[in-house]
């Protein structure tokens, strides 16, 4: 459930966002360096109920960390007062998201909004890109209208994207004194690496949704939707993609078959690693409804892909296309803009990657962040030294016990090679709770326990203690559990808490269970203050 950042129509021909939220007027001041607050509640009941909760805990011999505080609101990180292990470094799962929507936060402010735009080159048009993993996301289509030139309420999408900035090149194009020649598309993607796959992602995920490739320009969720249609004689017919990427059906090889009256659909798609190369593959039962879920598979070098997909579109509108080509170097930012600007705002993509567990967009404000810290293209590598940078800024000086076994590997926390504890977890959300520029941004980007459509919570935390409510972040990988966030009393008390398991092999379920009644135990604790 979308609590914050209402979508206004779009008006044509200036498209000013592409998923819009009215951001905060608000400029992100460096706020004053918070202190660590001198003493800490008492709290050993709580600490034993919990302790005693993991001993009955059936976790197969897994490790738990535990870390509880009572945040203050007022700049200062408060001390722990449930620490279990909270010291060991812990692989986070998704729980690296509150880490990277927080660093984002913190480093380009609630206001910022990522921007990607059309501009002349010389000989042809160049795409700048801000790696904004939203833009022609699906996710908001049914959220986002404009209205066109006569006043006419429209719905976005990809296709209409692609079609304004096609209508916009073609047009200045013509009027311009080398109308007849063939023009240039160039992509810059170089706001990020070109290396779009993690080392440490599981090489078996390649092709799947949550693990698509990062790129400085990313389409569609740098996916391919395909709604595959049984009927007919032969084999099945896939050409309904979307965006429309006719010349990657045209040379996909196709061994799908319709399927038999008692046949199940079990179609898939299979891409090779390192390429665009297709082959469809199983059983495909239909006809498809439009309401069912597509077929999707992830695709290689999304910037490139896009320039293919942009340069289709202008050359069906009757100008030619010579070559598409990667910018080597940034391209000046300056100059006048070919048709939209797209625009996408922070607080609406961090709550989507906080409530959706979005991976790709949790590794995209990662790399954003590390790109405005330290310029040139934003690496992986970067990244540890990025967050303990920030750390130290916002949390406090005194961090560096907490900050010395970190290992900030991705964004979105699907590397095995992460490592958090559970006590910079929540000294991480005791500094941004009590930001006061972007404090309440965050905690709303979060999922609500047992709220409706709120994401990866929204079926967990039913039944509640009355007067309080759970905002958090649910994580897993193989063997890993955990659960970040914010136990809130309605008048206004609030405690930042963090539970990692790992080496929990099959017993997700009841690590998510302990999870649970550890938050149930806070909020007790709470009613008994």
């Amino acid at each position: 459930m979308t609590r914050m950042f209402p979508i206004p129509l779009l008006a044509a021909p200036v498209l000013t966002a592409c998923v819009h939220a009215g951001a905060s007027e608000t400029a992100t001041p460096s706020p004053a360096t918070p202190t660590v607050a001198p003493a800490a509640p008492k709290a050993s009941s709580l600490e034993a109920r919990i302790r005693r909760l993991i001993r009955e805990a059936s976790l197969g011999g897994g490790d738990v960390a535990v870390s509880v505080r009572r945040c203050l609101g007022d700049g200062r990180i408060a001390p722990e007062f449930v620490s279990i292990d909270s010291d060991r470094p812990m692989k986070p799962a998704s729980n690296m998201k509150v880490v990277s929507t927080g660093a984002a936060f913190l480093q380009l402010g609630c206001d910022f909004q990522f921007e990607t735009r059309v501009v002349p080159t010389g000989s042809g048009y160049a795409i700048l890109g801000d790696g904004d993993p939203a833009l022609a996301d699906p996710s908001f289509f049914a959220d986002l209208q404009f209205r066109d030139a006569e006043g006419v309420q429209r719905s976005l999408d990809e296709e209409r994207i692609l079609a304004f900035w096609a209508d916009a090149i073609v047009e200045d194009h013509r009027n311009g004194e080398r109308a007849d020649a063939a023009i240039e598309i160039v992509v810059d993607d170089t706001i990020f690496e070109t290396e779009g796959w993690h080392d440490g992602w599981n090489p078996d995920d390649r092709l799947k949704a949550f693990a698509a490739e990062v790129s400085g320009l990313n389409f569609h969720r740098n996916t391919l939707h395909f709604r595959p249609d049984p009927a007919g004689a032969g084999r099945p017919d896939w050409t309904d993609v979307r965006p429309r990427a006719t010349w990657l059906v045209t040379e996909a090889t196709n061994k799908s078959m319709r399927a038999g009256p008692k046949d199940k659909s079990t179609a898939w798609i299979h891409r090779l690693p390192g390429s665009n190369d297709l082959t469809f593959r199983g059983v495909v039962k239909g006809p498809h409804r439009p309401t069912n879920p597509p077929l999707e598979v992830t695709v290689h070098d999304p910037a490139m892909l896009l320039g293919r997909l942009l340069a289709d579109r202008v050359e069906a509108r009757g100008v030619e296309v010579d070559r598409i080509t990667r910018a080597p170097a940034p391209l000046p930012r300056g100059g006048p803009t070919i048709g939209p600007r797209i625009k996408s705002p922070i607080g609406r993509l961090a709550e989507h990657c906080n409530e959706e567990s979005q991976n790709l967009y949790a590794e995209a404000l990662l790399k954003r962040t590390i790109h405005d810290r330290r310029g040139g293209s934003a690496s992986w590598d970067d990244a540890t030294e990025t967050i303990v940078g920030l750390a130290r800024q916002h949390v406090g000086e005194d961090v560096e016990d907490l900050v010395g076994d970190l290992v900030i590997d991705d964004g979105s926390g699907l590397s095995h090679g992460n490592r958090l504890t559970a006590a910079f977890v929540t000294a991480w959300l005791d500094a941004m709770e009590s930001n006061p520029d972007c404090g309440d941004m965050f905690v709303e980007s979060l999922s609500r326990g047992g709220g409706r459509d709120d994401g990866t919570l929204e079926r967990r935390f039913n039944g509640f203690p009355a007067g309080y409510r759970v905002d958090g972040k649910s994580g897993f990988i193989f063997g890993v559990s955990a659960l970040s966030g914010y136990v809130t009393a309605d008048d206004g008390r609030r405690w930042s808490f963090s539970v990692l398991c790992n080496g929990v092999g099959g017993h997700v379920r009841n690590a998510m269970r302990l999870q649970e009644r550890i938050a149930r135990e806070i909020a007790n604790h709470g009613s008994r203050e």
